[in-house]
């Protein structure tokens, strides 16, 4: 069978399961079974297909239509300019979050320190590291699950310039005083649980998505808590949802270490980041 039969046939069975994007979603498998990019399919549509392939192929459609999400299915994501090892038990990284990178190399000196709070895959640690290799990073994390993914992701990518540990928040770094930190922390109530996508609500980590007092538990405590682990100048990025930005500054405000802070929009022009300075 060709690339162009088989891919019809796939495109056939998510037209029948009423997906949104039959022949998107069947071009997503097919390049990644052929390793043929994207956008050279057309060019490639009398290829013939192994069994192998094909066979692959089907395996990937099942899990498609019980709404895996691709990257847990292919077992990789793209964040800025890394491949990253990514499967259940770890959050699939934004496309928003890869201004956090951006955020940081803007203002850290050369030579300075910063440390990520719930690193996930490792994707924003990773990328920094790897953009500015004359950064200290350290990142924390406390699910087991996730951390694995972040070691091996670091173990592959090699960047000498990072280091993670298992622990909560600040805790795995004892007394150390950091330049900056980052944070992509858990923001969506529980409450919203039921109103999210199958592919979000039903594969992805609970503990990545969700926190108490209508998402804000977690952020809220590790800005009350930074003031300890940062130097006298210094500053702070995290992501937030989109109604948190009045009370994170409000949090921000009353450590009184923070000498100006901000809600700093994404690309789809959200209210997205709080970035607080002590200057």
């Amino acid at each position: 069978m060709n690339l162009d039969v088989f891919q019809k046939e796939l495109e056939a069975e998510f037209k029948r399961n009423q997906f949104e994007s039959p022949e998107l979603e069947s071009a997503y498998i097919i390049s990644e079974i052929t390793s043929v990019p994207y956008i050279e399919l057309p060019l490639n549509r009398k290829r013939e297909l192994t069994e192998a392939e094909m066979r692959k192929g089907r395996e990937f459609l099942m899990r498609r239509l019980a709404n895996e999400p691709y990257q847990y299915i292919f077992g990789w994501t793209q964040f800025r300019f890394l491949d990253l090892k990514i499967g259940r038990g770890a959050l699939i990284p934004r496309p928003e979050t890869e201004m956090l990178p951006d955020l940081l190399a803007g203002y850290l000196k050369r030579g300075a320190s910063v440390c990520e709070l719930g690193t996930g895959s490792g994707a924003i640690s990773l990328a920094l590291a790897s953009e500015r290799p004359d950064l200290e990073v350290w990142g924390s994390e406390l699910s087991e699950e996730a951390f694995r993914w972040s070691e091996r992701n670091r173990m592959e990518l090699s960047p000498g310039n990072v280091r993670f540990f298992r622990g909560s928040l600040f805790e795995p770094f004892g007394g150390k005083k950091f330049d900056a930190v980052v944070a992509n922390l858990p923001y969506i109530a529980w409450s919203e649980r039921e109103n999210l996508p199958p592919n979000v609500r039903d594969y992805e980590p609970g503990e990545a998505l969700f926190a108490a007092d209508d998402g804000f538990a977690l952020i809220e405590r590790a800005i009350q808590e930074a003031p300890q682990h940062l130097k006298e100048r210094s500053a702070l990025f995290f992501e937030l949802g989109e109604e948190q930005g009045s009370r994170a500054l409000d949090c921000a405000g009353k450590t009184g270490f923070f000498t100006r802070a901000a809600i700093l929009h994404d690309m789809y022009e959200v209210p997205r980041f709080l970035a607080a300075y002590r200057e």
